[in-house]
């Protein structure tokens, strides 16, 4: 499978970018696609800065930003990848990056980095990004089980996991995994945006109902995927992190159909954003 738009990494130099680099170099070699890699110099506001009264780049980690693209271009011209390019933007690192996201096929990025400040700033990034790409976001988390096999995709029968599913199962067609498509369920209260503790009492069979229409014409338009589905009584968000652990991806719709599906997947692929044990996917 050949993409004519390259995939977006986003990349620091810290560990986690260094994985979603790995990942970016895989992806570029199964779809014939180039990769971009792009740097940003984060500008932080005075209190922030060095200079008081200013606004200055935050170099990530210290280390000239020139040097760290080098490395990462020659890192994925060492993996076999054809077509690397880079690129150094001086801002916002959410904007900076959405802005390249609109001309990208994926956007690539660890789950987390460090800025100037010390803290993490690219779990933020990767959170506003997830919400608000016109591409595919995929967060790259260390794996559990880095031998699994199977791709799991949240299902609430809205279009968005629909076009999770279709990923899936396009992914699939080239690696060969199964795709695990679930549907889980808790009560939720719309007047305080909870969960309750209780799962909601609903007769099972509406619940495989739905899955089964959200699964009608998929077997036939990907006939070779091995495709298998769960119903489960489990918060949304936690049946997805339990079944990452033997998952090689986890792919979310980013945004689901509200408390009438008891699924809001807008919320829950933020919770499997954060605690997920595999690569996470975002597609709208």
């Amino acid at each position: 499978m050949t993409t004519t738009l390259p995939i977006l990494l986003a990349y620091n130099g810290s560990a986690d970018a260094d994985r979603a680099l790995d990942w970016a170099a895989a992806e570029a070699l199964r779809t014939g696609a180039a990769v971009r890699v792009v740097a940003v110099d984060e500008m932080l506001p005075p209190h922030l800065g060095a200079i008081a009264g200013t606004v200055v780049p935050a170099a990530p980690y210290g280390r000239d930003t020139d040097v760290i693209v080098h490395e990462a271009a020659k890192a994925l011209a060492d993996a076999g990848v054809a077509g690397v390019t880079t690129e150094i933007h001086t801002g916002q690192a959410v904007a900076e990056l959405l802005r390249a996201a609109d001309e990208s096929s994926v956007v690539v990025l660890g789950s987390h980095g460090h800025g100037r400040t010390g803290e993490a700033l690219l779990g933020s990034v990767s959170q506003h990004l997830a919400r608000h790409a016109t591409c595919p976001v995929v967060v790259v988390r260390k794996a559990r089980d880095e031998e699994a096999r199977r791709i799991v995709v949240g299902i609430d029968g809205s279009r968005s996991s629909a076009a999770a599913l279709d990923y899936a199962c396009r992914r699939a067609e080239d690696t060969g995994e199964t795709v695990v498509a679930i549907h889980a369920w808790r009560v939720h209260a719309p007047s305080t945006d909870v969960w309750k503790s209780e799962p909601r009492s609903v007769d099972s069979e509406e619940r495989e109902l739905l899955l089964s229409e959200s699964l009608a014409g998929v077997r036939e338009d990907h006939p070779d995927v091995r495709l298998e589905h769960e119903v489960v009584a489990v918060a949304p968000g936690q049946a997805l992190v339990d079944a990452s652990a033997g998952a090689s991806l986890v792919v979310v719709g980013s945004r689901g159909l509200g408390f009438f599906s008891g699924l809001l997947l807008g919320s829950v692929s933020q919770v499997v954003l954060h605690r997920a044990e595999c690569p996470v996917a975002v597609v709208r």
